[in-house]
């Protein structure tokens, strides 16, 4: 079975720091697991890594998709395999790097996707079917359908493609296989998942520095750009934390305060989500950031504890 390495965690919590030092130490490539990274021209309202670093670090999954194309766990899973192959194949160790706990677990516990094609005349259906209803009738009416109960229902109801597809998969008899993801027999991969956590205060601290600078290091000319060269509003790439709010203030609906404030809070709340996910993952070992001096230090003490070290994993790579 294939070894891969996964860096998981919360965002803003330094994983892509961890990700370059073992991939300095291994002589490796990197896999994004973010469900944002992969659109072209956002690159600082994804914490996408700078040019320097792409250059640098040889990453998979990174700009592999205009903003306006649509992007799911399938279509994750399908690439990321691809890709581990091809860095295998190479002699090398993959790292996998992931915030979208979903995609994360998909790919290594072999979830499969195999329900129906959806025609546009059944997501236009759908589209009319979520139109017709309040929030909480939606949310009854996806209940009674899927017996399912998302972290999040504003999340959800946010993520336009993700909701027309699972009702599309509703009104052809298909919300149970939608929601409950088939897993293979056993693990697709011979992980070792790392997980990063920081004391909740720090965090916080980290987000709210984190959107400050974005700010201040273009982003609301990012969102611009892309709203002038006709990536809709309505877009999946567009849901992203963020963007939506930069949105409204350029549109005149919000102060630039204001936004700021929100994406503090989404951001917050996300990684709080991030953090209840991973709880469905089991088999992660995790580390706490702050009480390592260093990168190389953490590095270390992950390297220390990967399985394979009797093998000589690390050598020749």
């Amino acid at each position: 079975m294939d070894k891969v390495i996964a860096i998981i965690g919360p965002t803003a919590v330094g994983k892509t720091a961890l990700s370059f030092a073992l991939a300095q130490y291994f002589h490796t490539d990197l896999v994004s697991g973010d469900a944002y990274q992969i659109y072209r021209r956002m690159n600082i309202g994804t914490a996408k890594p700078s040019l320097e670093e792409l250059r640098r670090y040889k990453h998979y999954l990174i700009d592999v998709a205009e903003p306006n194309e649509p992007y799911s766990a399938a279509l994750f899973c399908h690439m990321a395999e691809q890709a581990v192959q091809a860095i295998h194949q190479e002699g090398k160790l993959p790292i996998l790097v992931g915030g979208t706990g979903l995609y994360v677990q998909a790919l290594l516990e072999g979830f499969q996707f195999d329900g129906s094609k959806v025609s546009e005349a059944l997501r236009q259906q759908a589209r009319h079917r979520i139109a017709s209803f309040s929030d909480g009738e939606l949310q009854d009416y996806i209940k009674k359908n899927t017996s399912w109960q998302p972290p999040d229902w504003h999340e959800l109801f946010a993520n336009t493609h993700r909701l027309v597809r699972l009702m599309a998969a509703i009104e052809q008899g298909e919300g149970y296989d939608f929601v409950r993801a088939g897993k293979a027999p056993r693990f697709a991969y011979d992980a070792f998942v790392v997980g990063l956590t920081l004391p909740r205060e720090i965090l916080y601290e980290r987000i709210e520095r984190r959107v400050d600078s974005m700010l201040q290091s273009g982003w609301i000319e990012e969102v611009q750009g892309l709203l002038d060269s006709g990536v809709s509003r309505e877009c999946q790439a567009m849901q992203a934390i963020g963007y939506g709010e930069i949105a409204a203030y350029l549109d005149g609906n919000s102060t630039l305060q204001e936004a700021a404030c929100q994406i503090k809070i989404r951001t917050r709340r996300f990684a709080k989500r991030q953090i209840s996910w991973y709880k469905r993952m089991p088999y992660i070992h995790w580390f706490e950031k702050n009480r390592y001096a260093s990168e190389d230090a953490l590095a270390a003490a992950v390297i220390r504890q990967l399985p394979w070290q009797q093998e000589g994993v690390h050598s020749g790579l």
